[in-house]
Formats: structure tokens, C-alpha cells, sequence
């Protein structure tokens, strides 16, 4: 008798973004929060992110959370999906409230 073996492969697609900033953006967002937009792919790829919804009237951001290993802090990237291209629109240290809300949803 032969033994039989189906094997099941997941398949994936991946898709590589791009990041795109506006470089006047960028020089703010460095001022402001110490963090340089170029670092957003750190948290947008995190395997252990949260996306929340950030709705805008005239688009649809969305809001990553996720601990950096790099930085060793909890950030917070908004962005838009444009495409294939993260559209960076602010990277921070986030919040007490955004921490703590990361560090629930990590222990589910």
C-alpha cells in the first residue's frame, strides 16, 4: 500500500510599499517629535502592530501602533494607503492612553 501525502501551501502575496513624505513635513515632524518620517516603515511592517482608523473628511488615514525594537519605544505612525505607497503624515512616542490600549491588545 502507498501512503499518500497531500501537502497544502499557503500562498502570498507580497507587496512591496513604498514610503513617500513631504520633506517640509518631515523637518516639522523632527522638531516636533524627534523622529524623522524616513523611520516610518519600522512601524508600519512591525509584525506585532494595531492599525486603528483615523477618518478625515477628505481621506481615510489610518493609525499604526506598535513597539519599535530599534527604538525601544511604543510609536505611532499616521498614514494613508496611496497605491502601492505609504503616504507618512506623522511618526511620535505614543501617547499613555495608546500605550496602554497597544499593550491590551498584545496580551489578547
Amino acid at each position: 500500500m502507498l501512503n499518500t501525502y497531500t501537502a497544502i501551501i499557503n500562498a502570498y502575496t507580497i507587496i512591496i510599499m513604498e514610503l513617500d513624505f513631504d520633506p517640509a513635513k518631515n523637518a516639522a515632524n523632527i522638531v516636533k517629535h524627534g523622529i524623522s518620517l524616513e523611520d516610518a516603515l519600522l512601524v508600519y511592517n512591525a509584525p506585532n502592530k494595531i492599525t486603528l482608523h483615523s477618518p478625515r473628511s477628505s481621506e481615510n488615514r489610518l493609525m499604526d501602533i506598535a513597539m519599535v525594537e530599534v527604538a525601544g519605544v511604543i510609536l505611532v505612525l499616521a498614514y494613508v494607503i496611496r497605491g502601492n505607497t505609504v503616504r507618512a503624515i506623522s511618526l511620535r512616542r505614543a501617547s499613555k492612553a495608546e500605550r496602554r490600549l497597544y499593550e491590551q491588545a498584545q496580551q489578547n
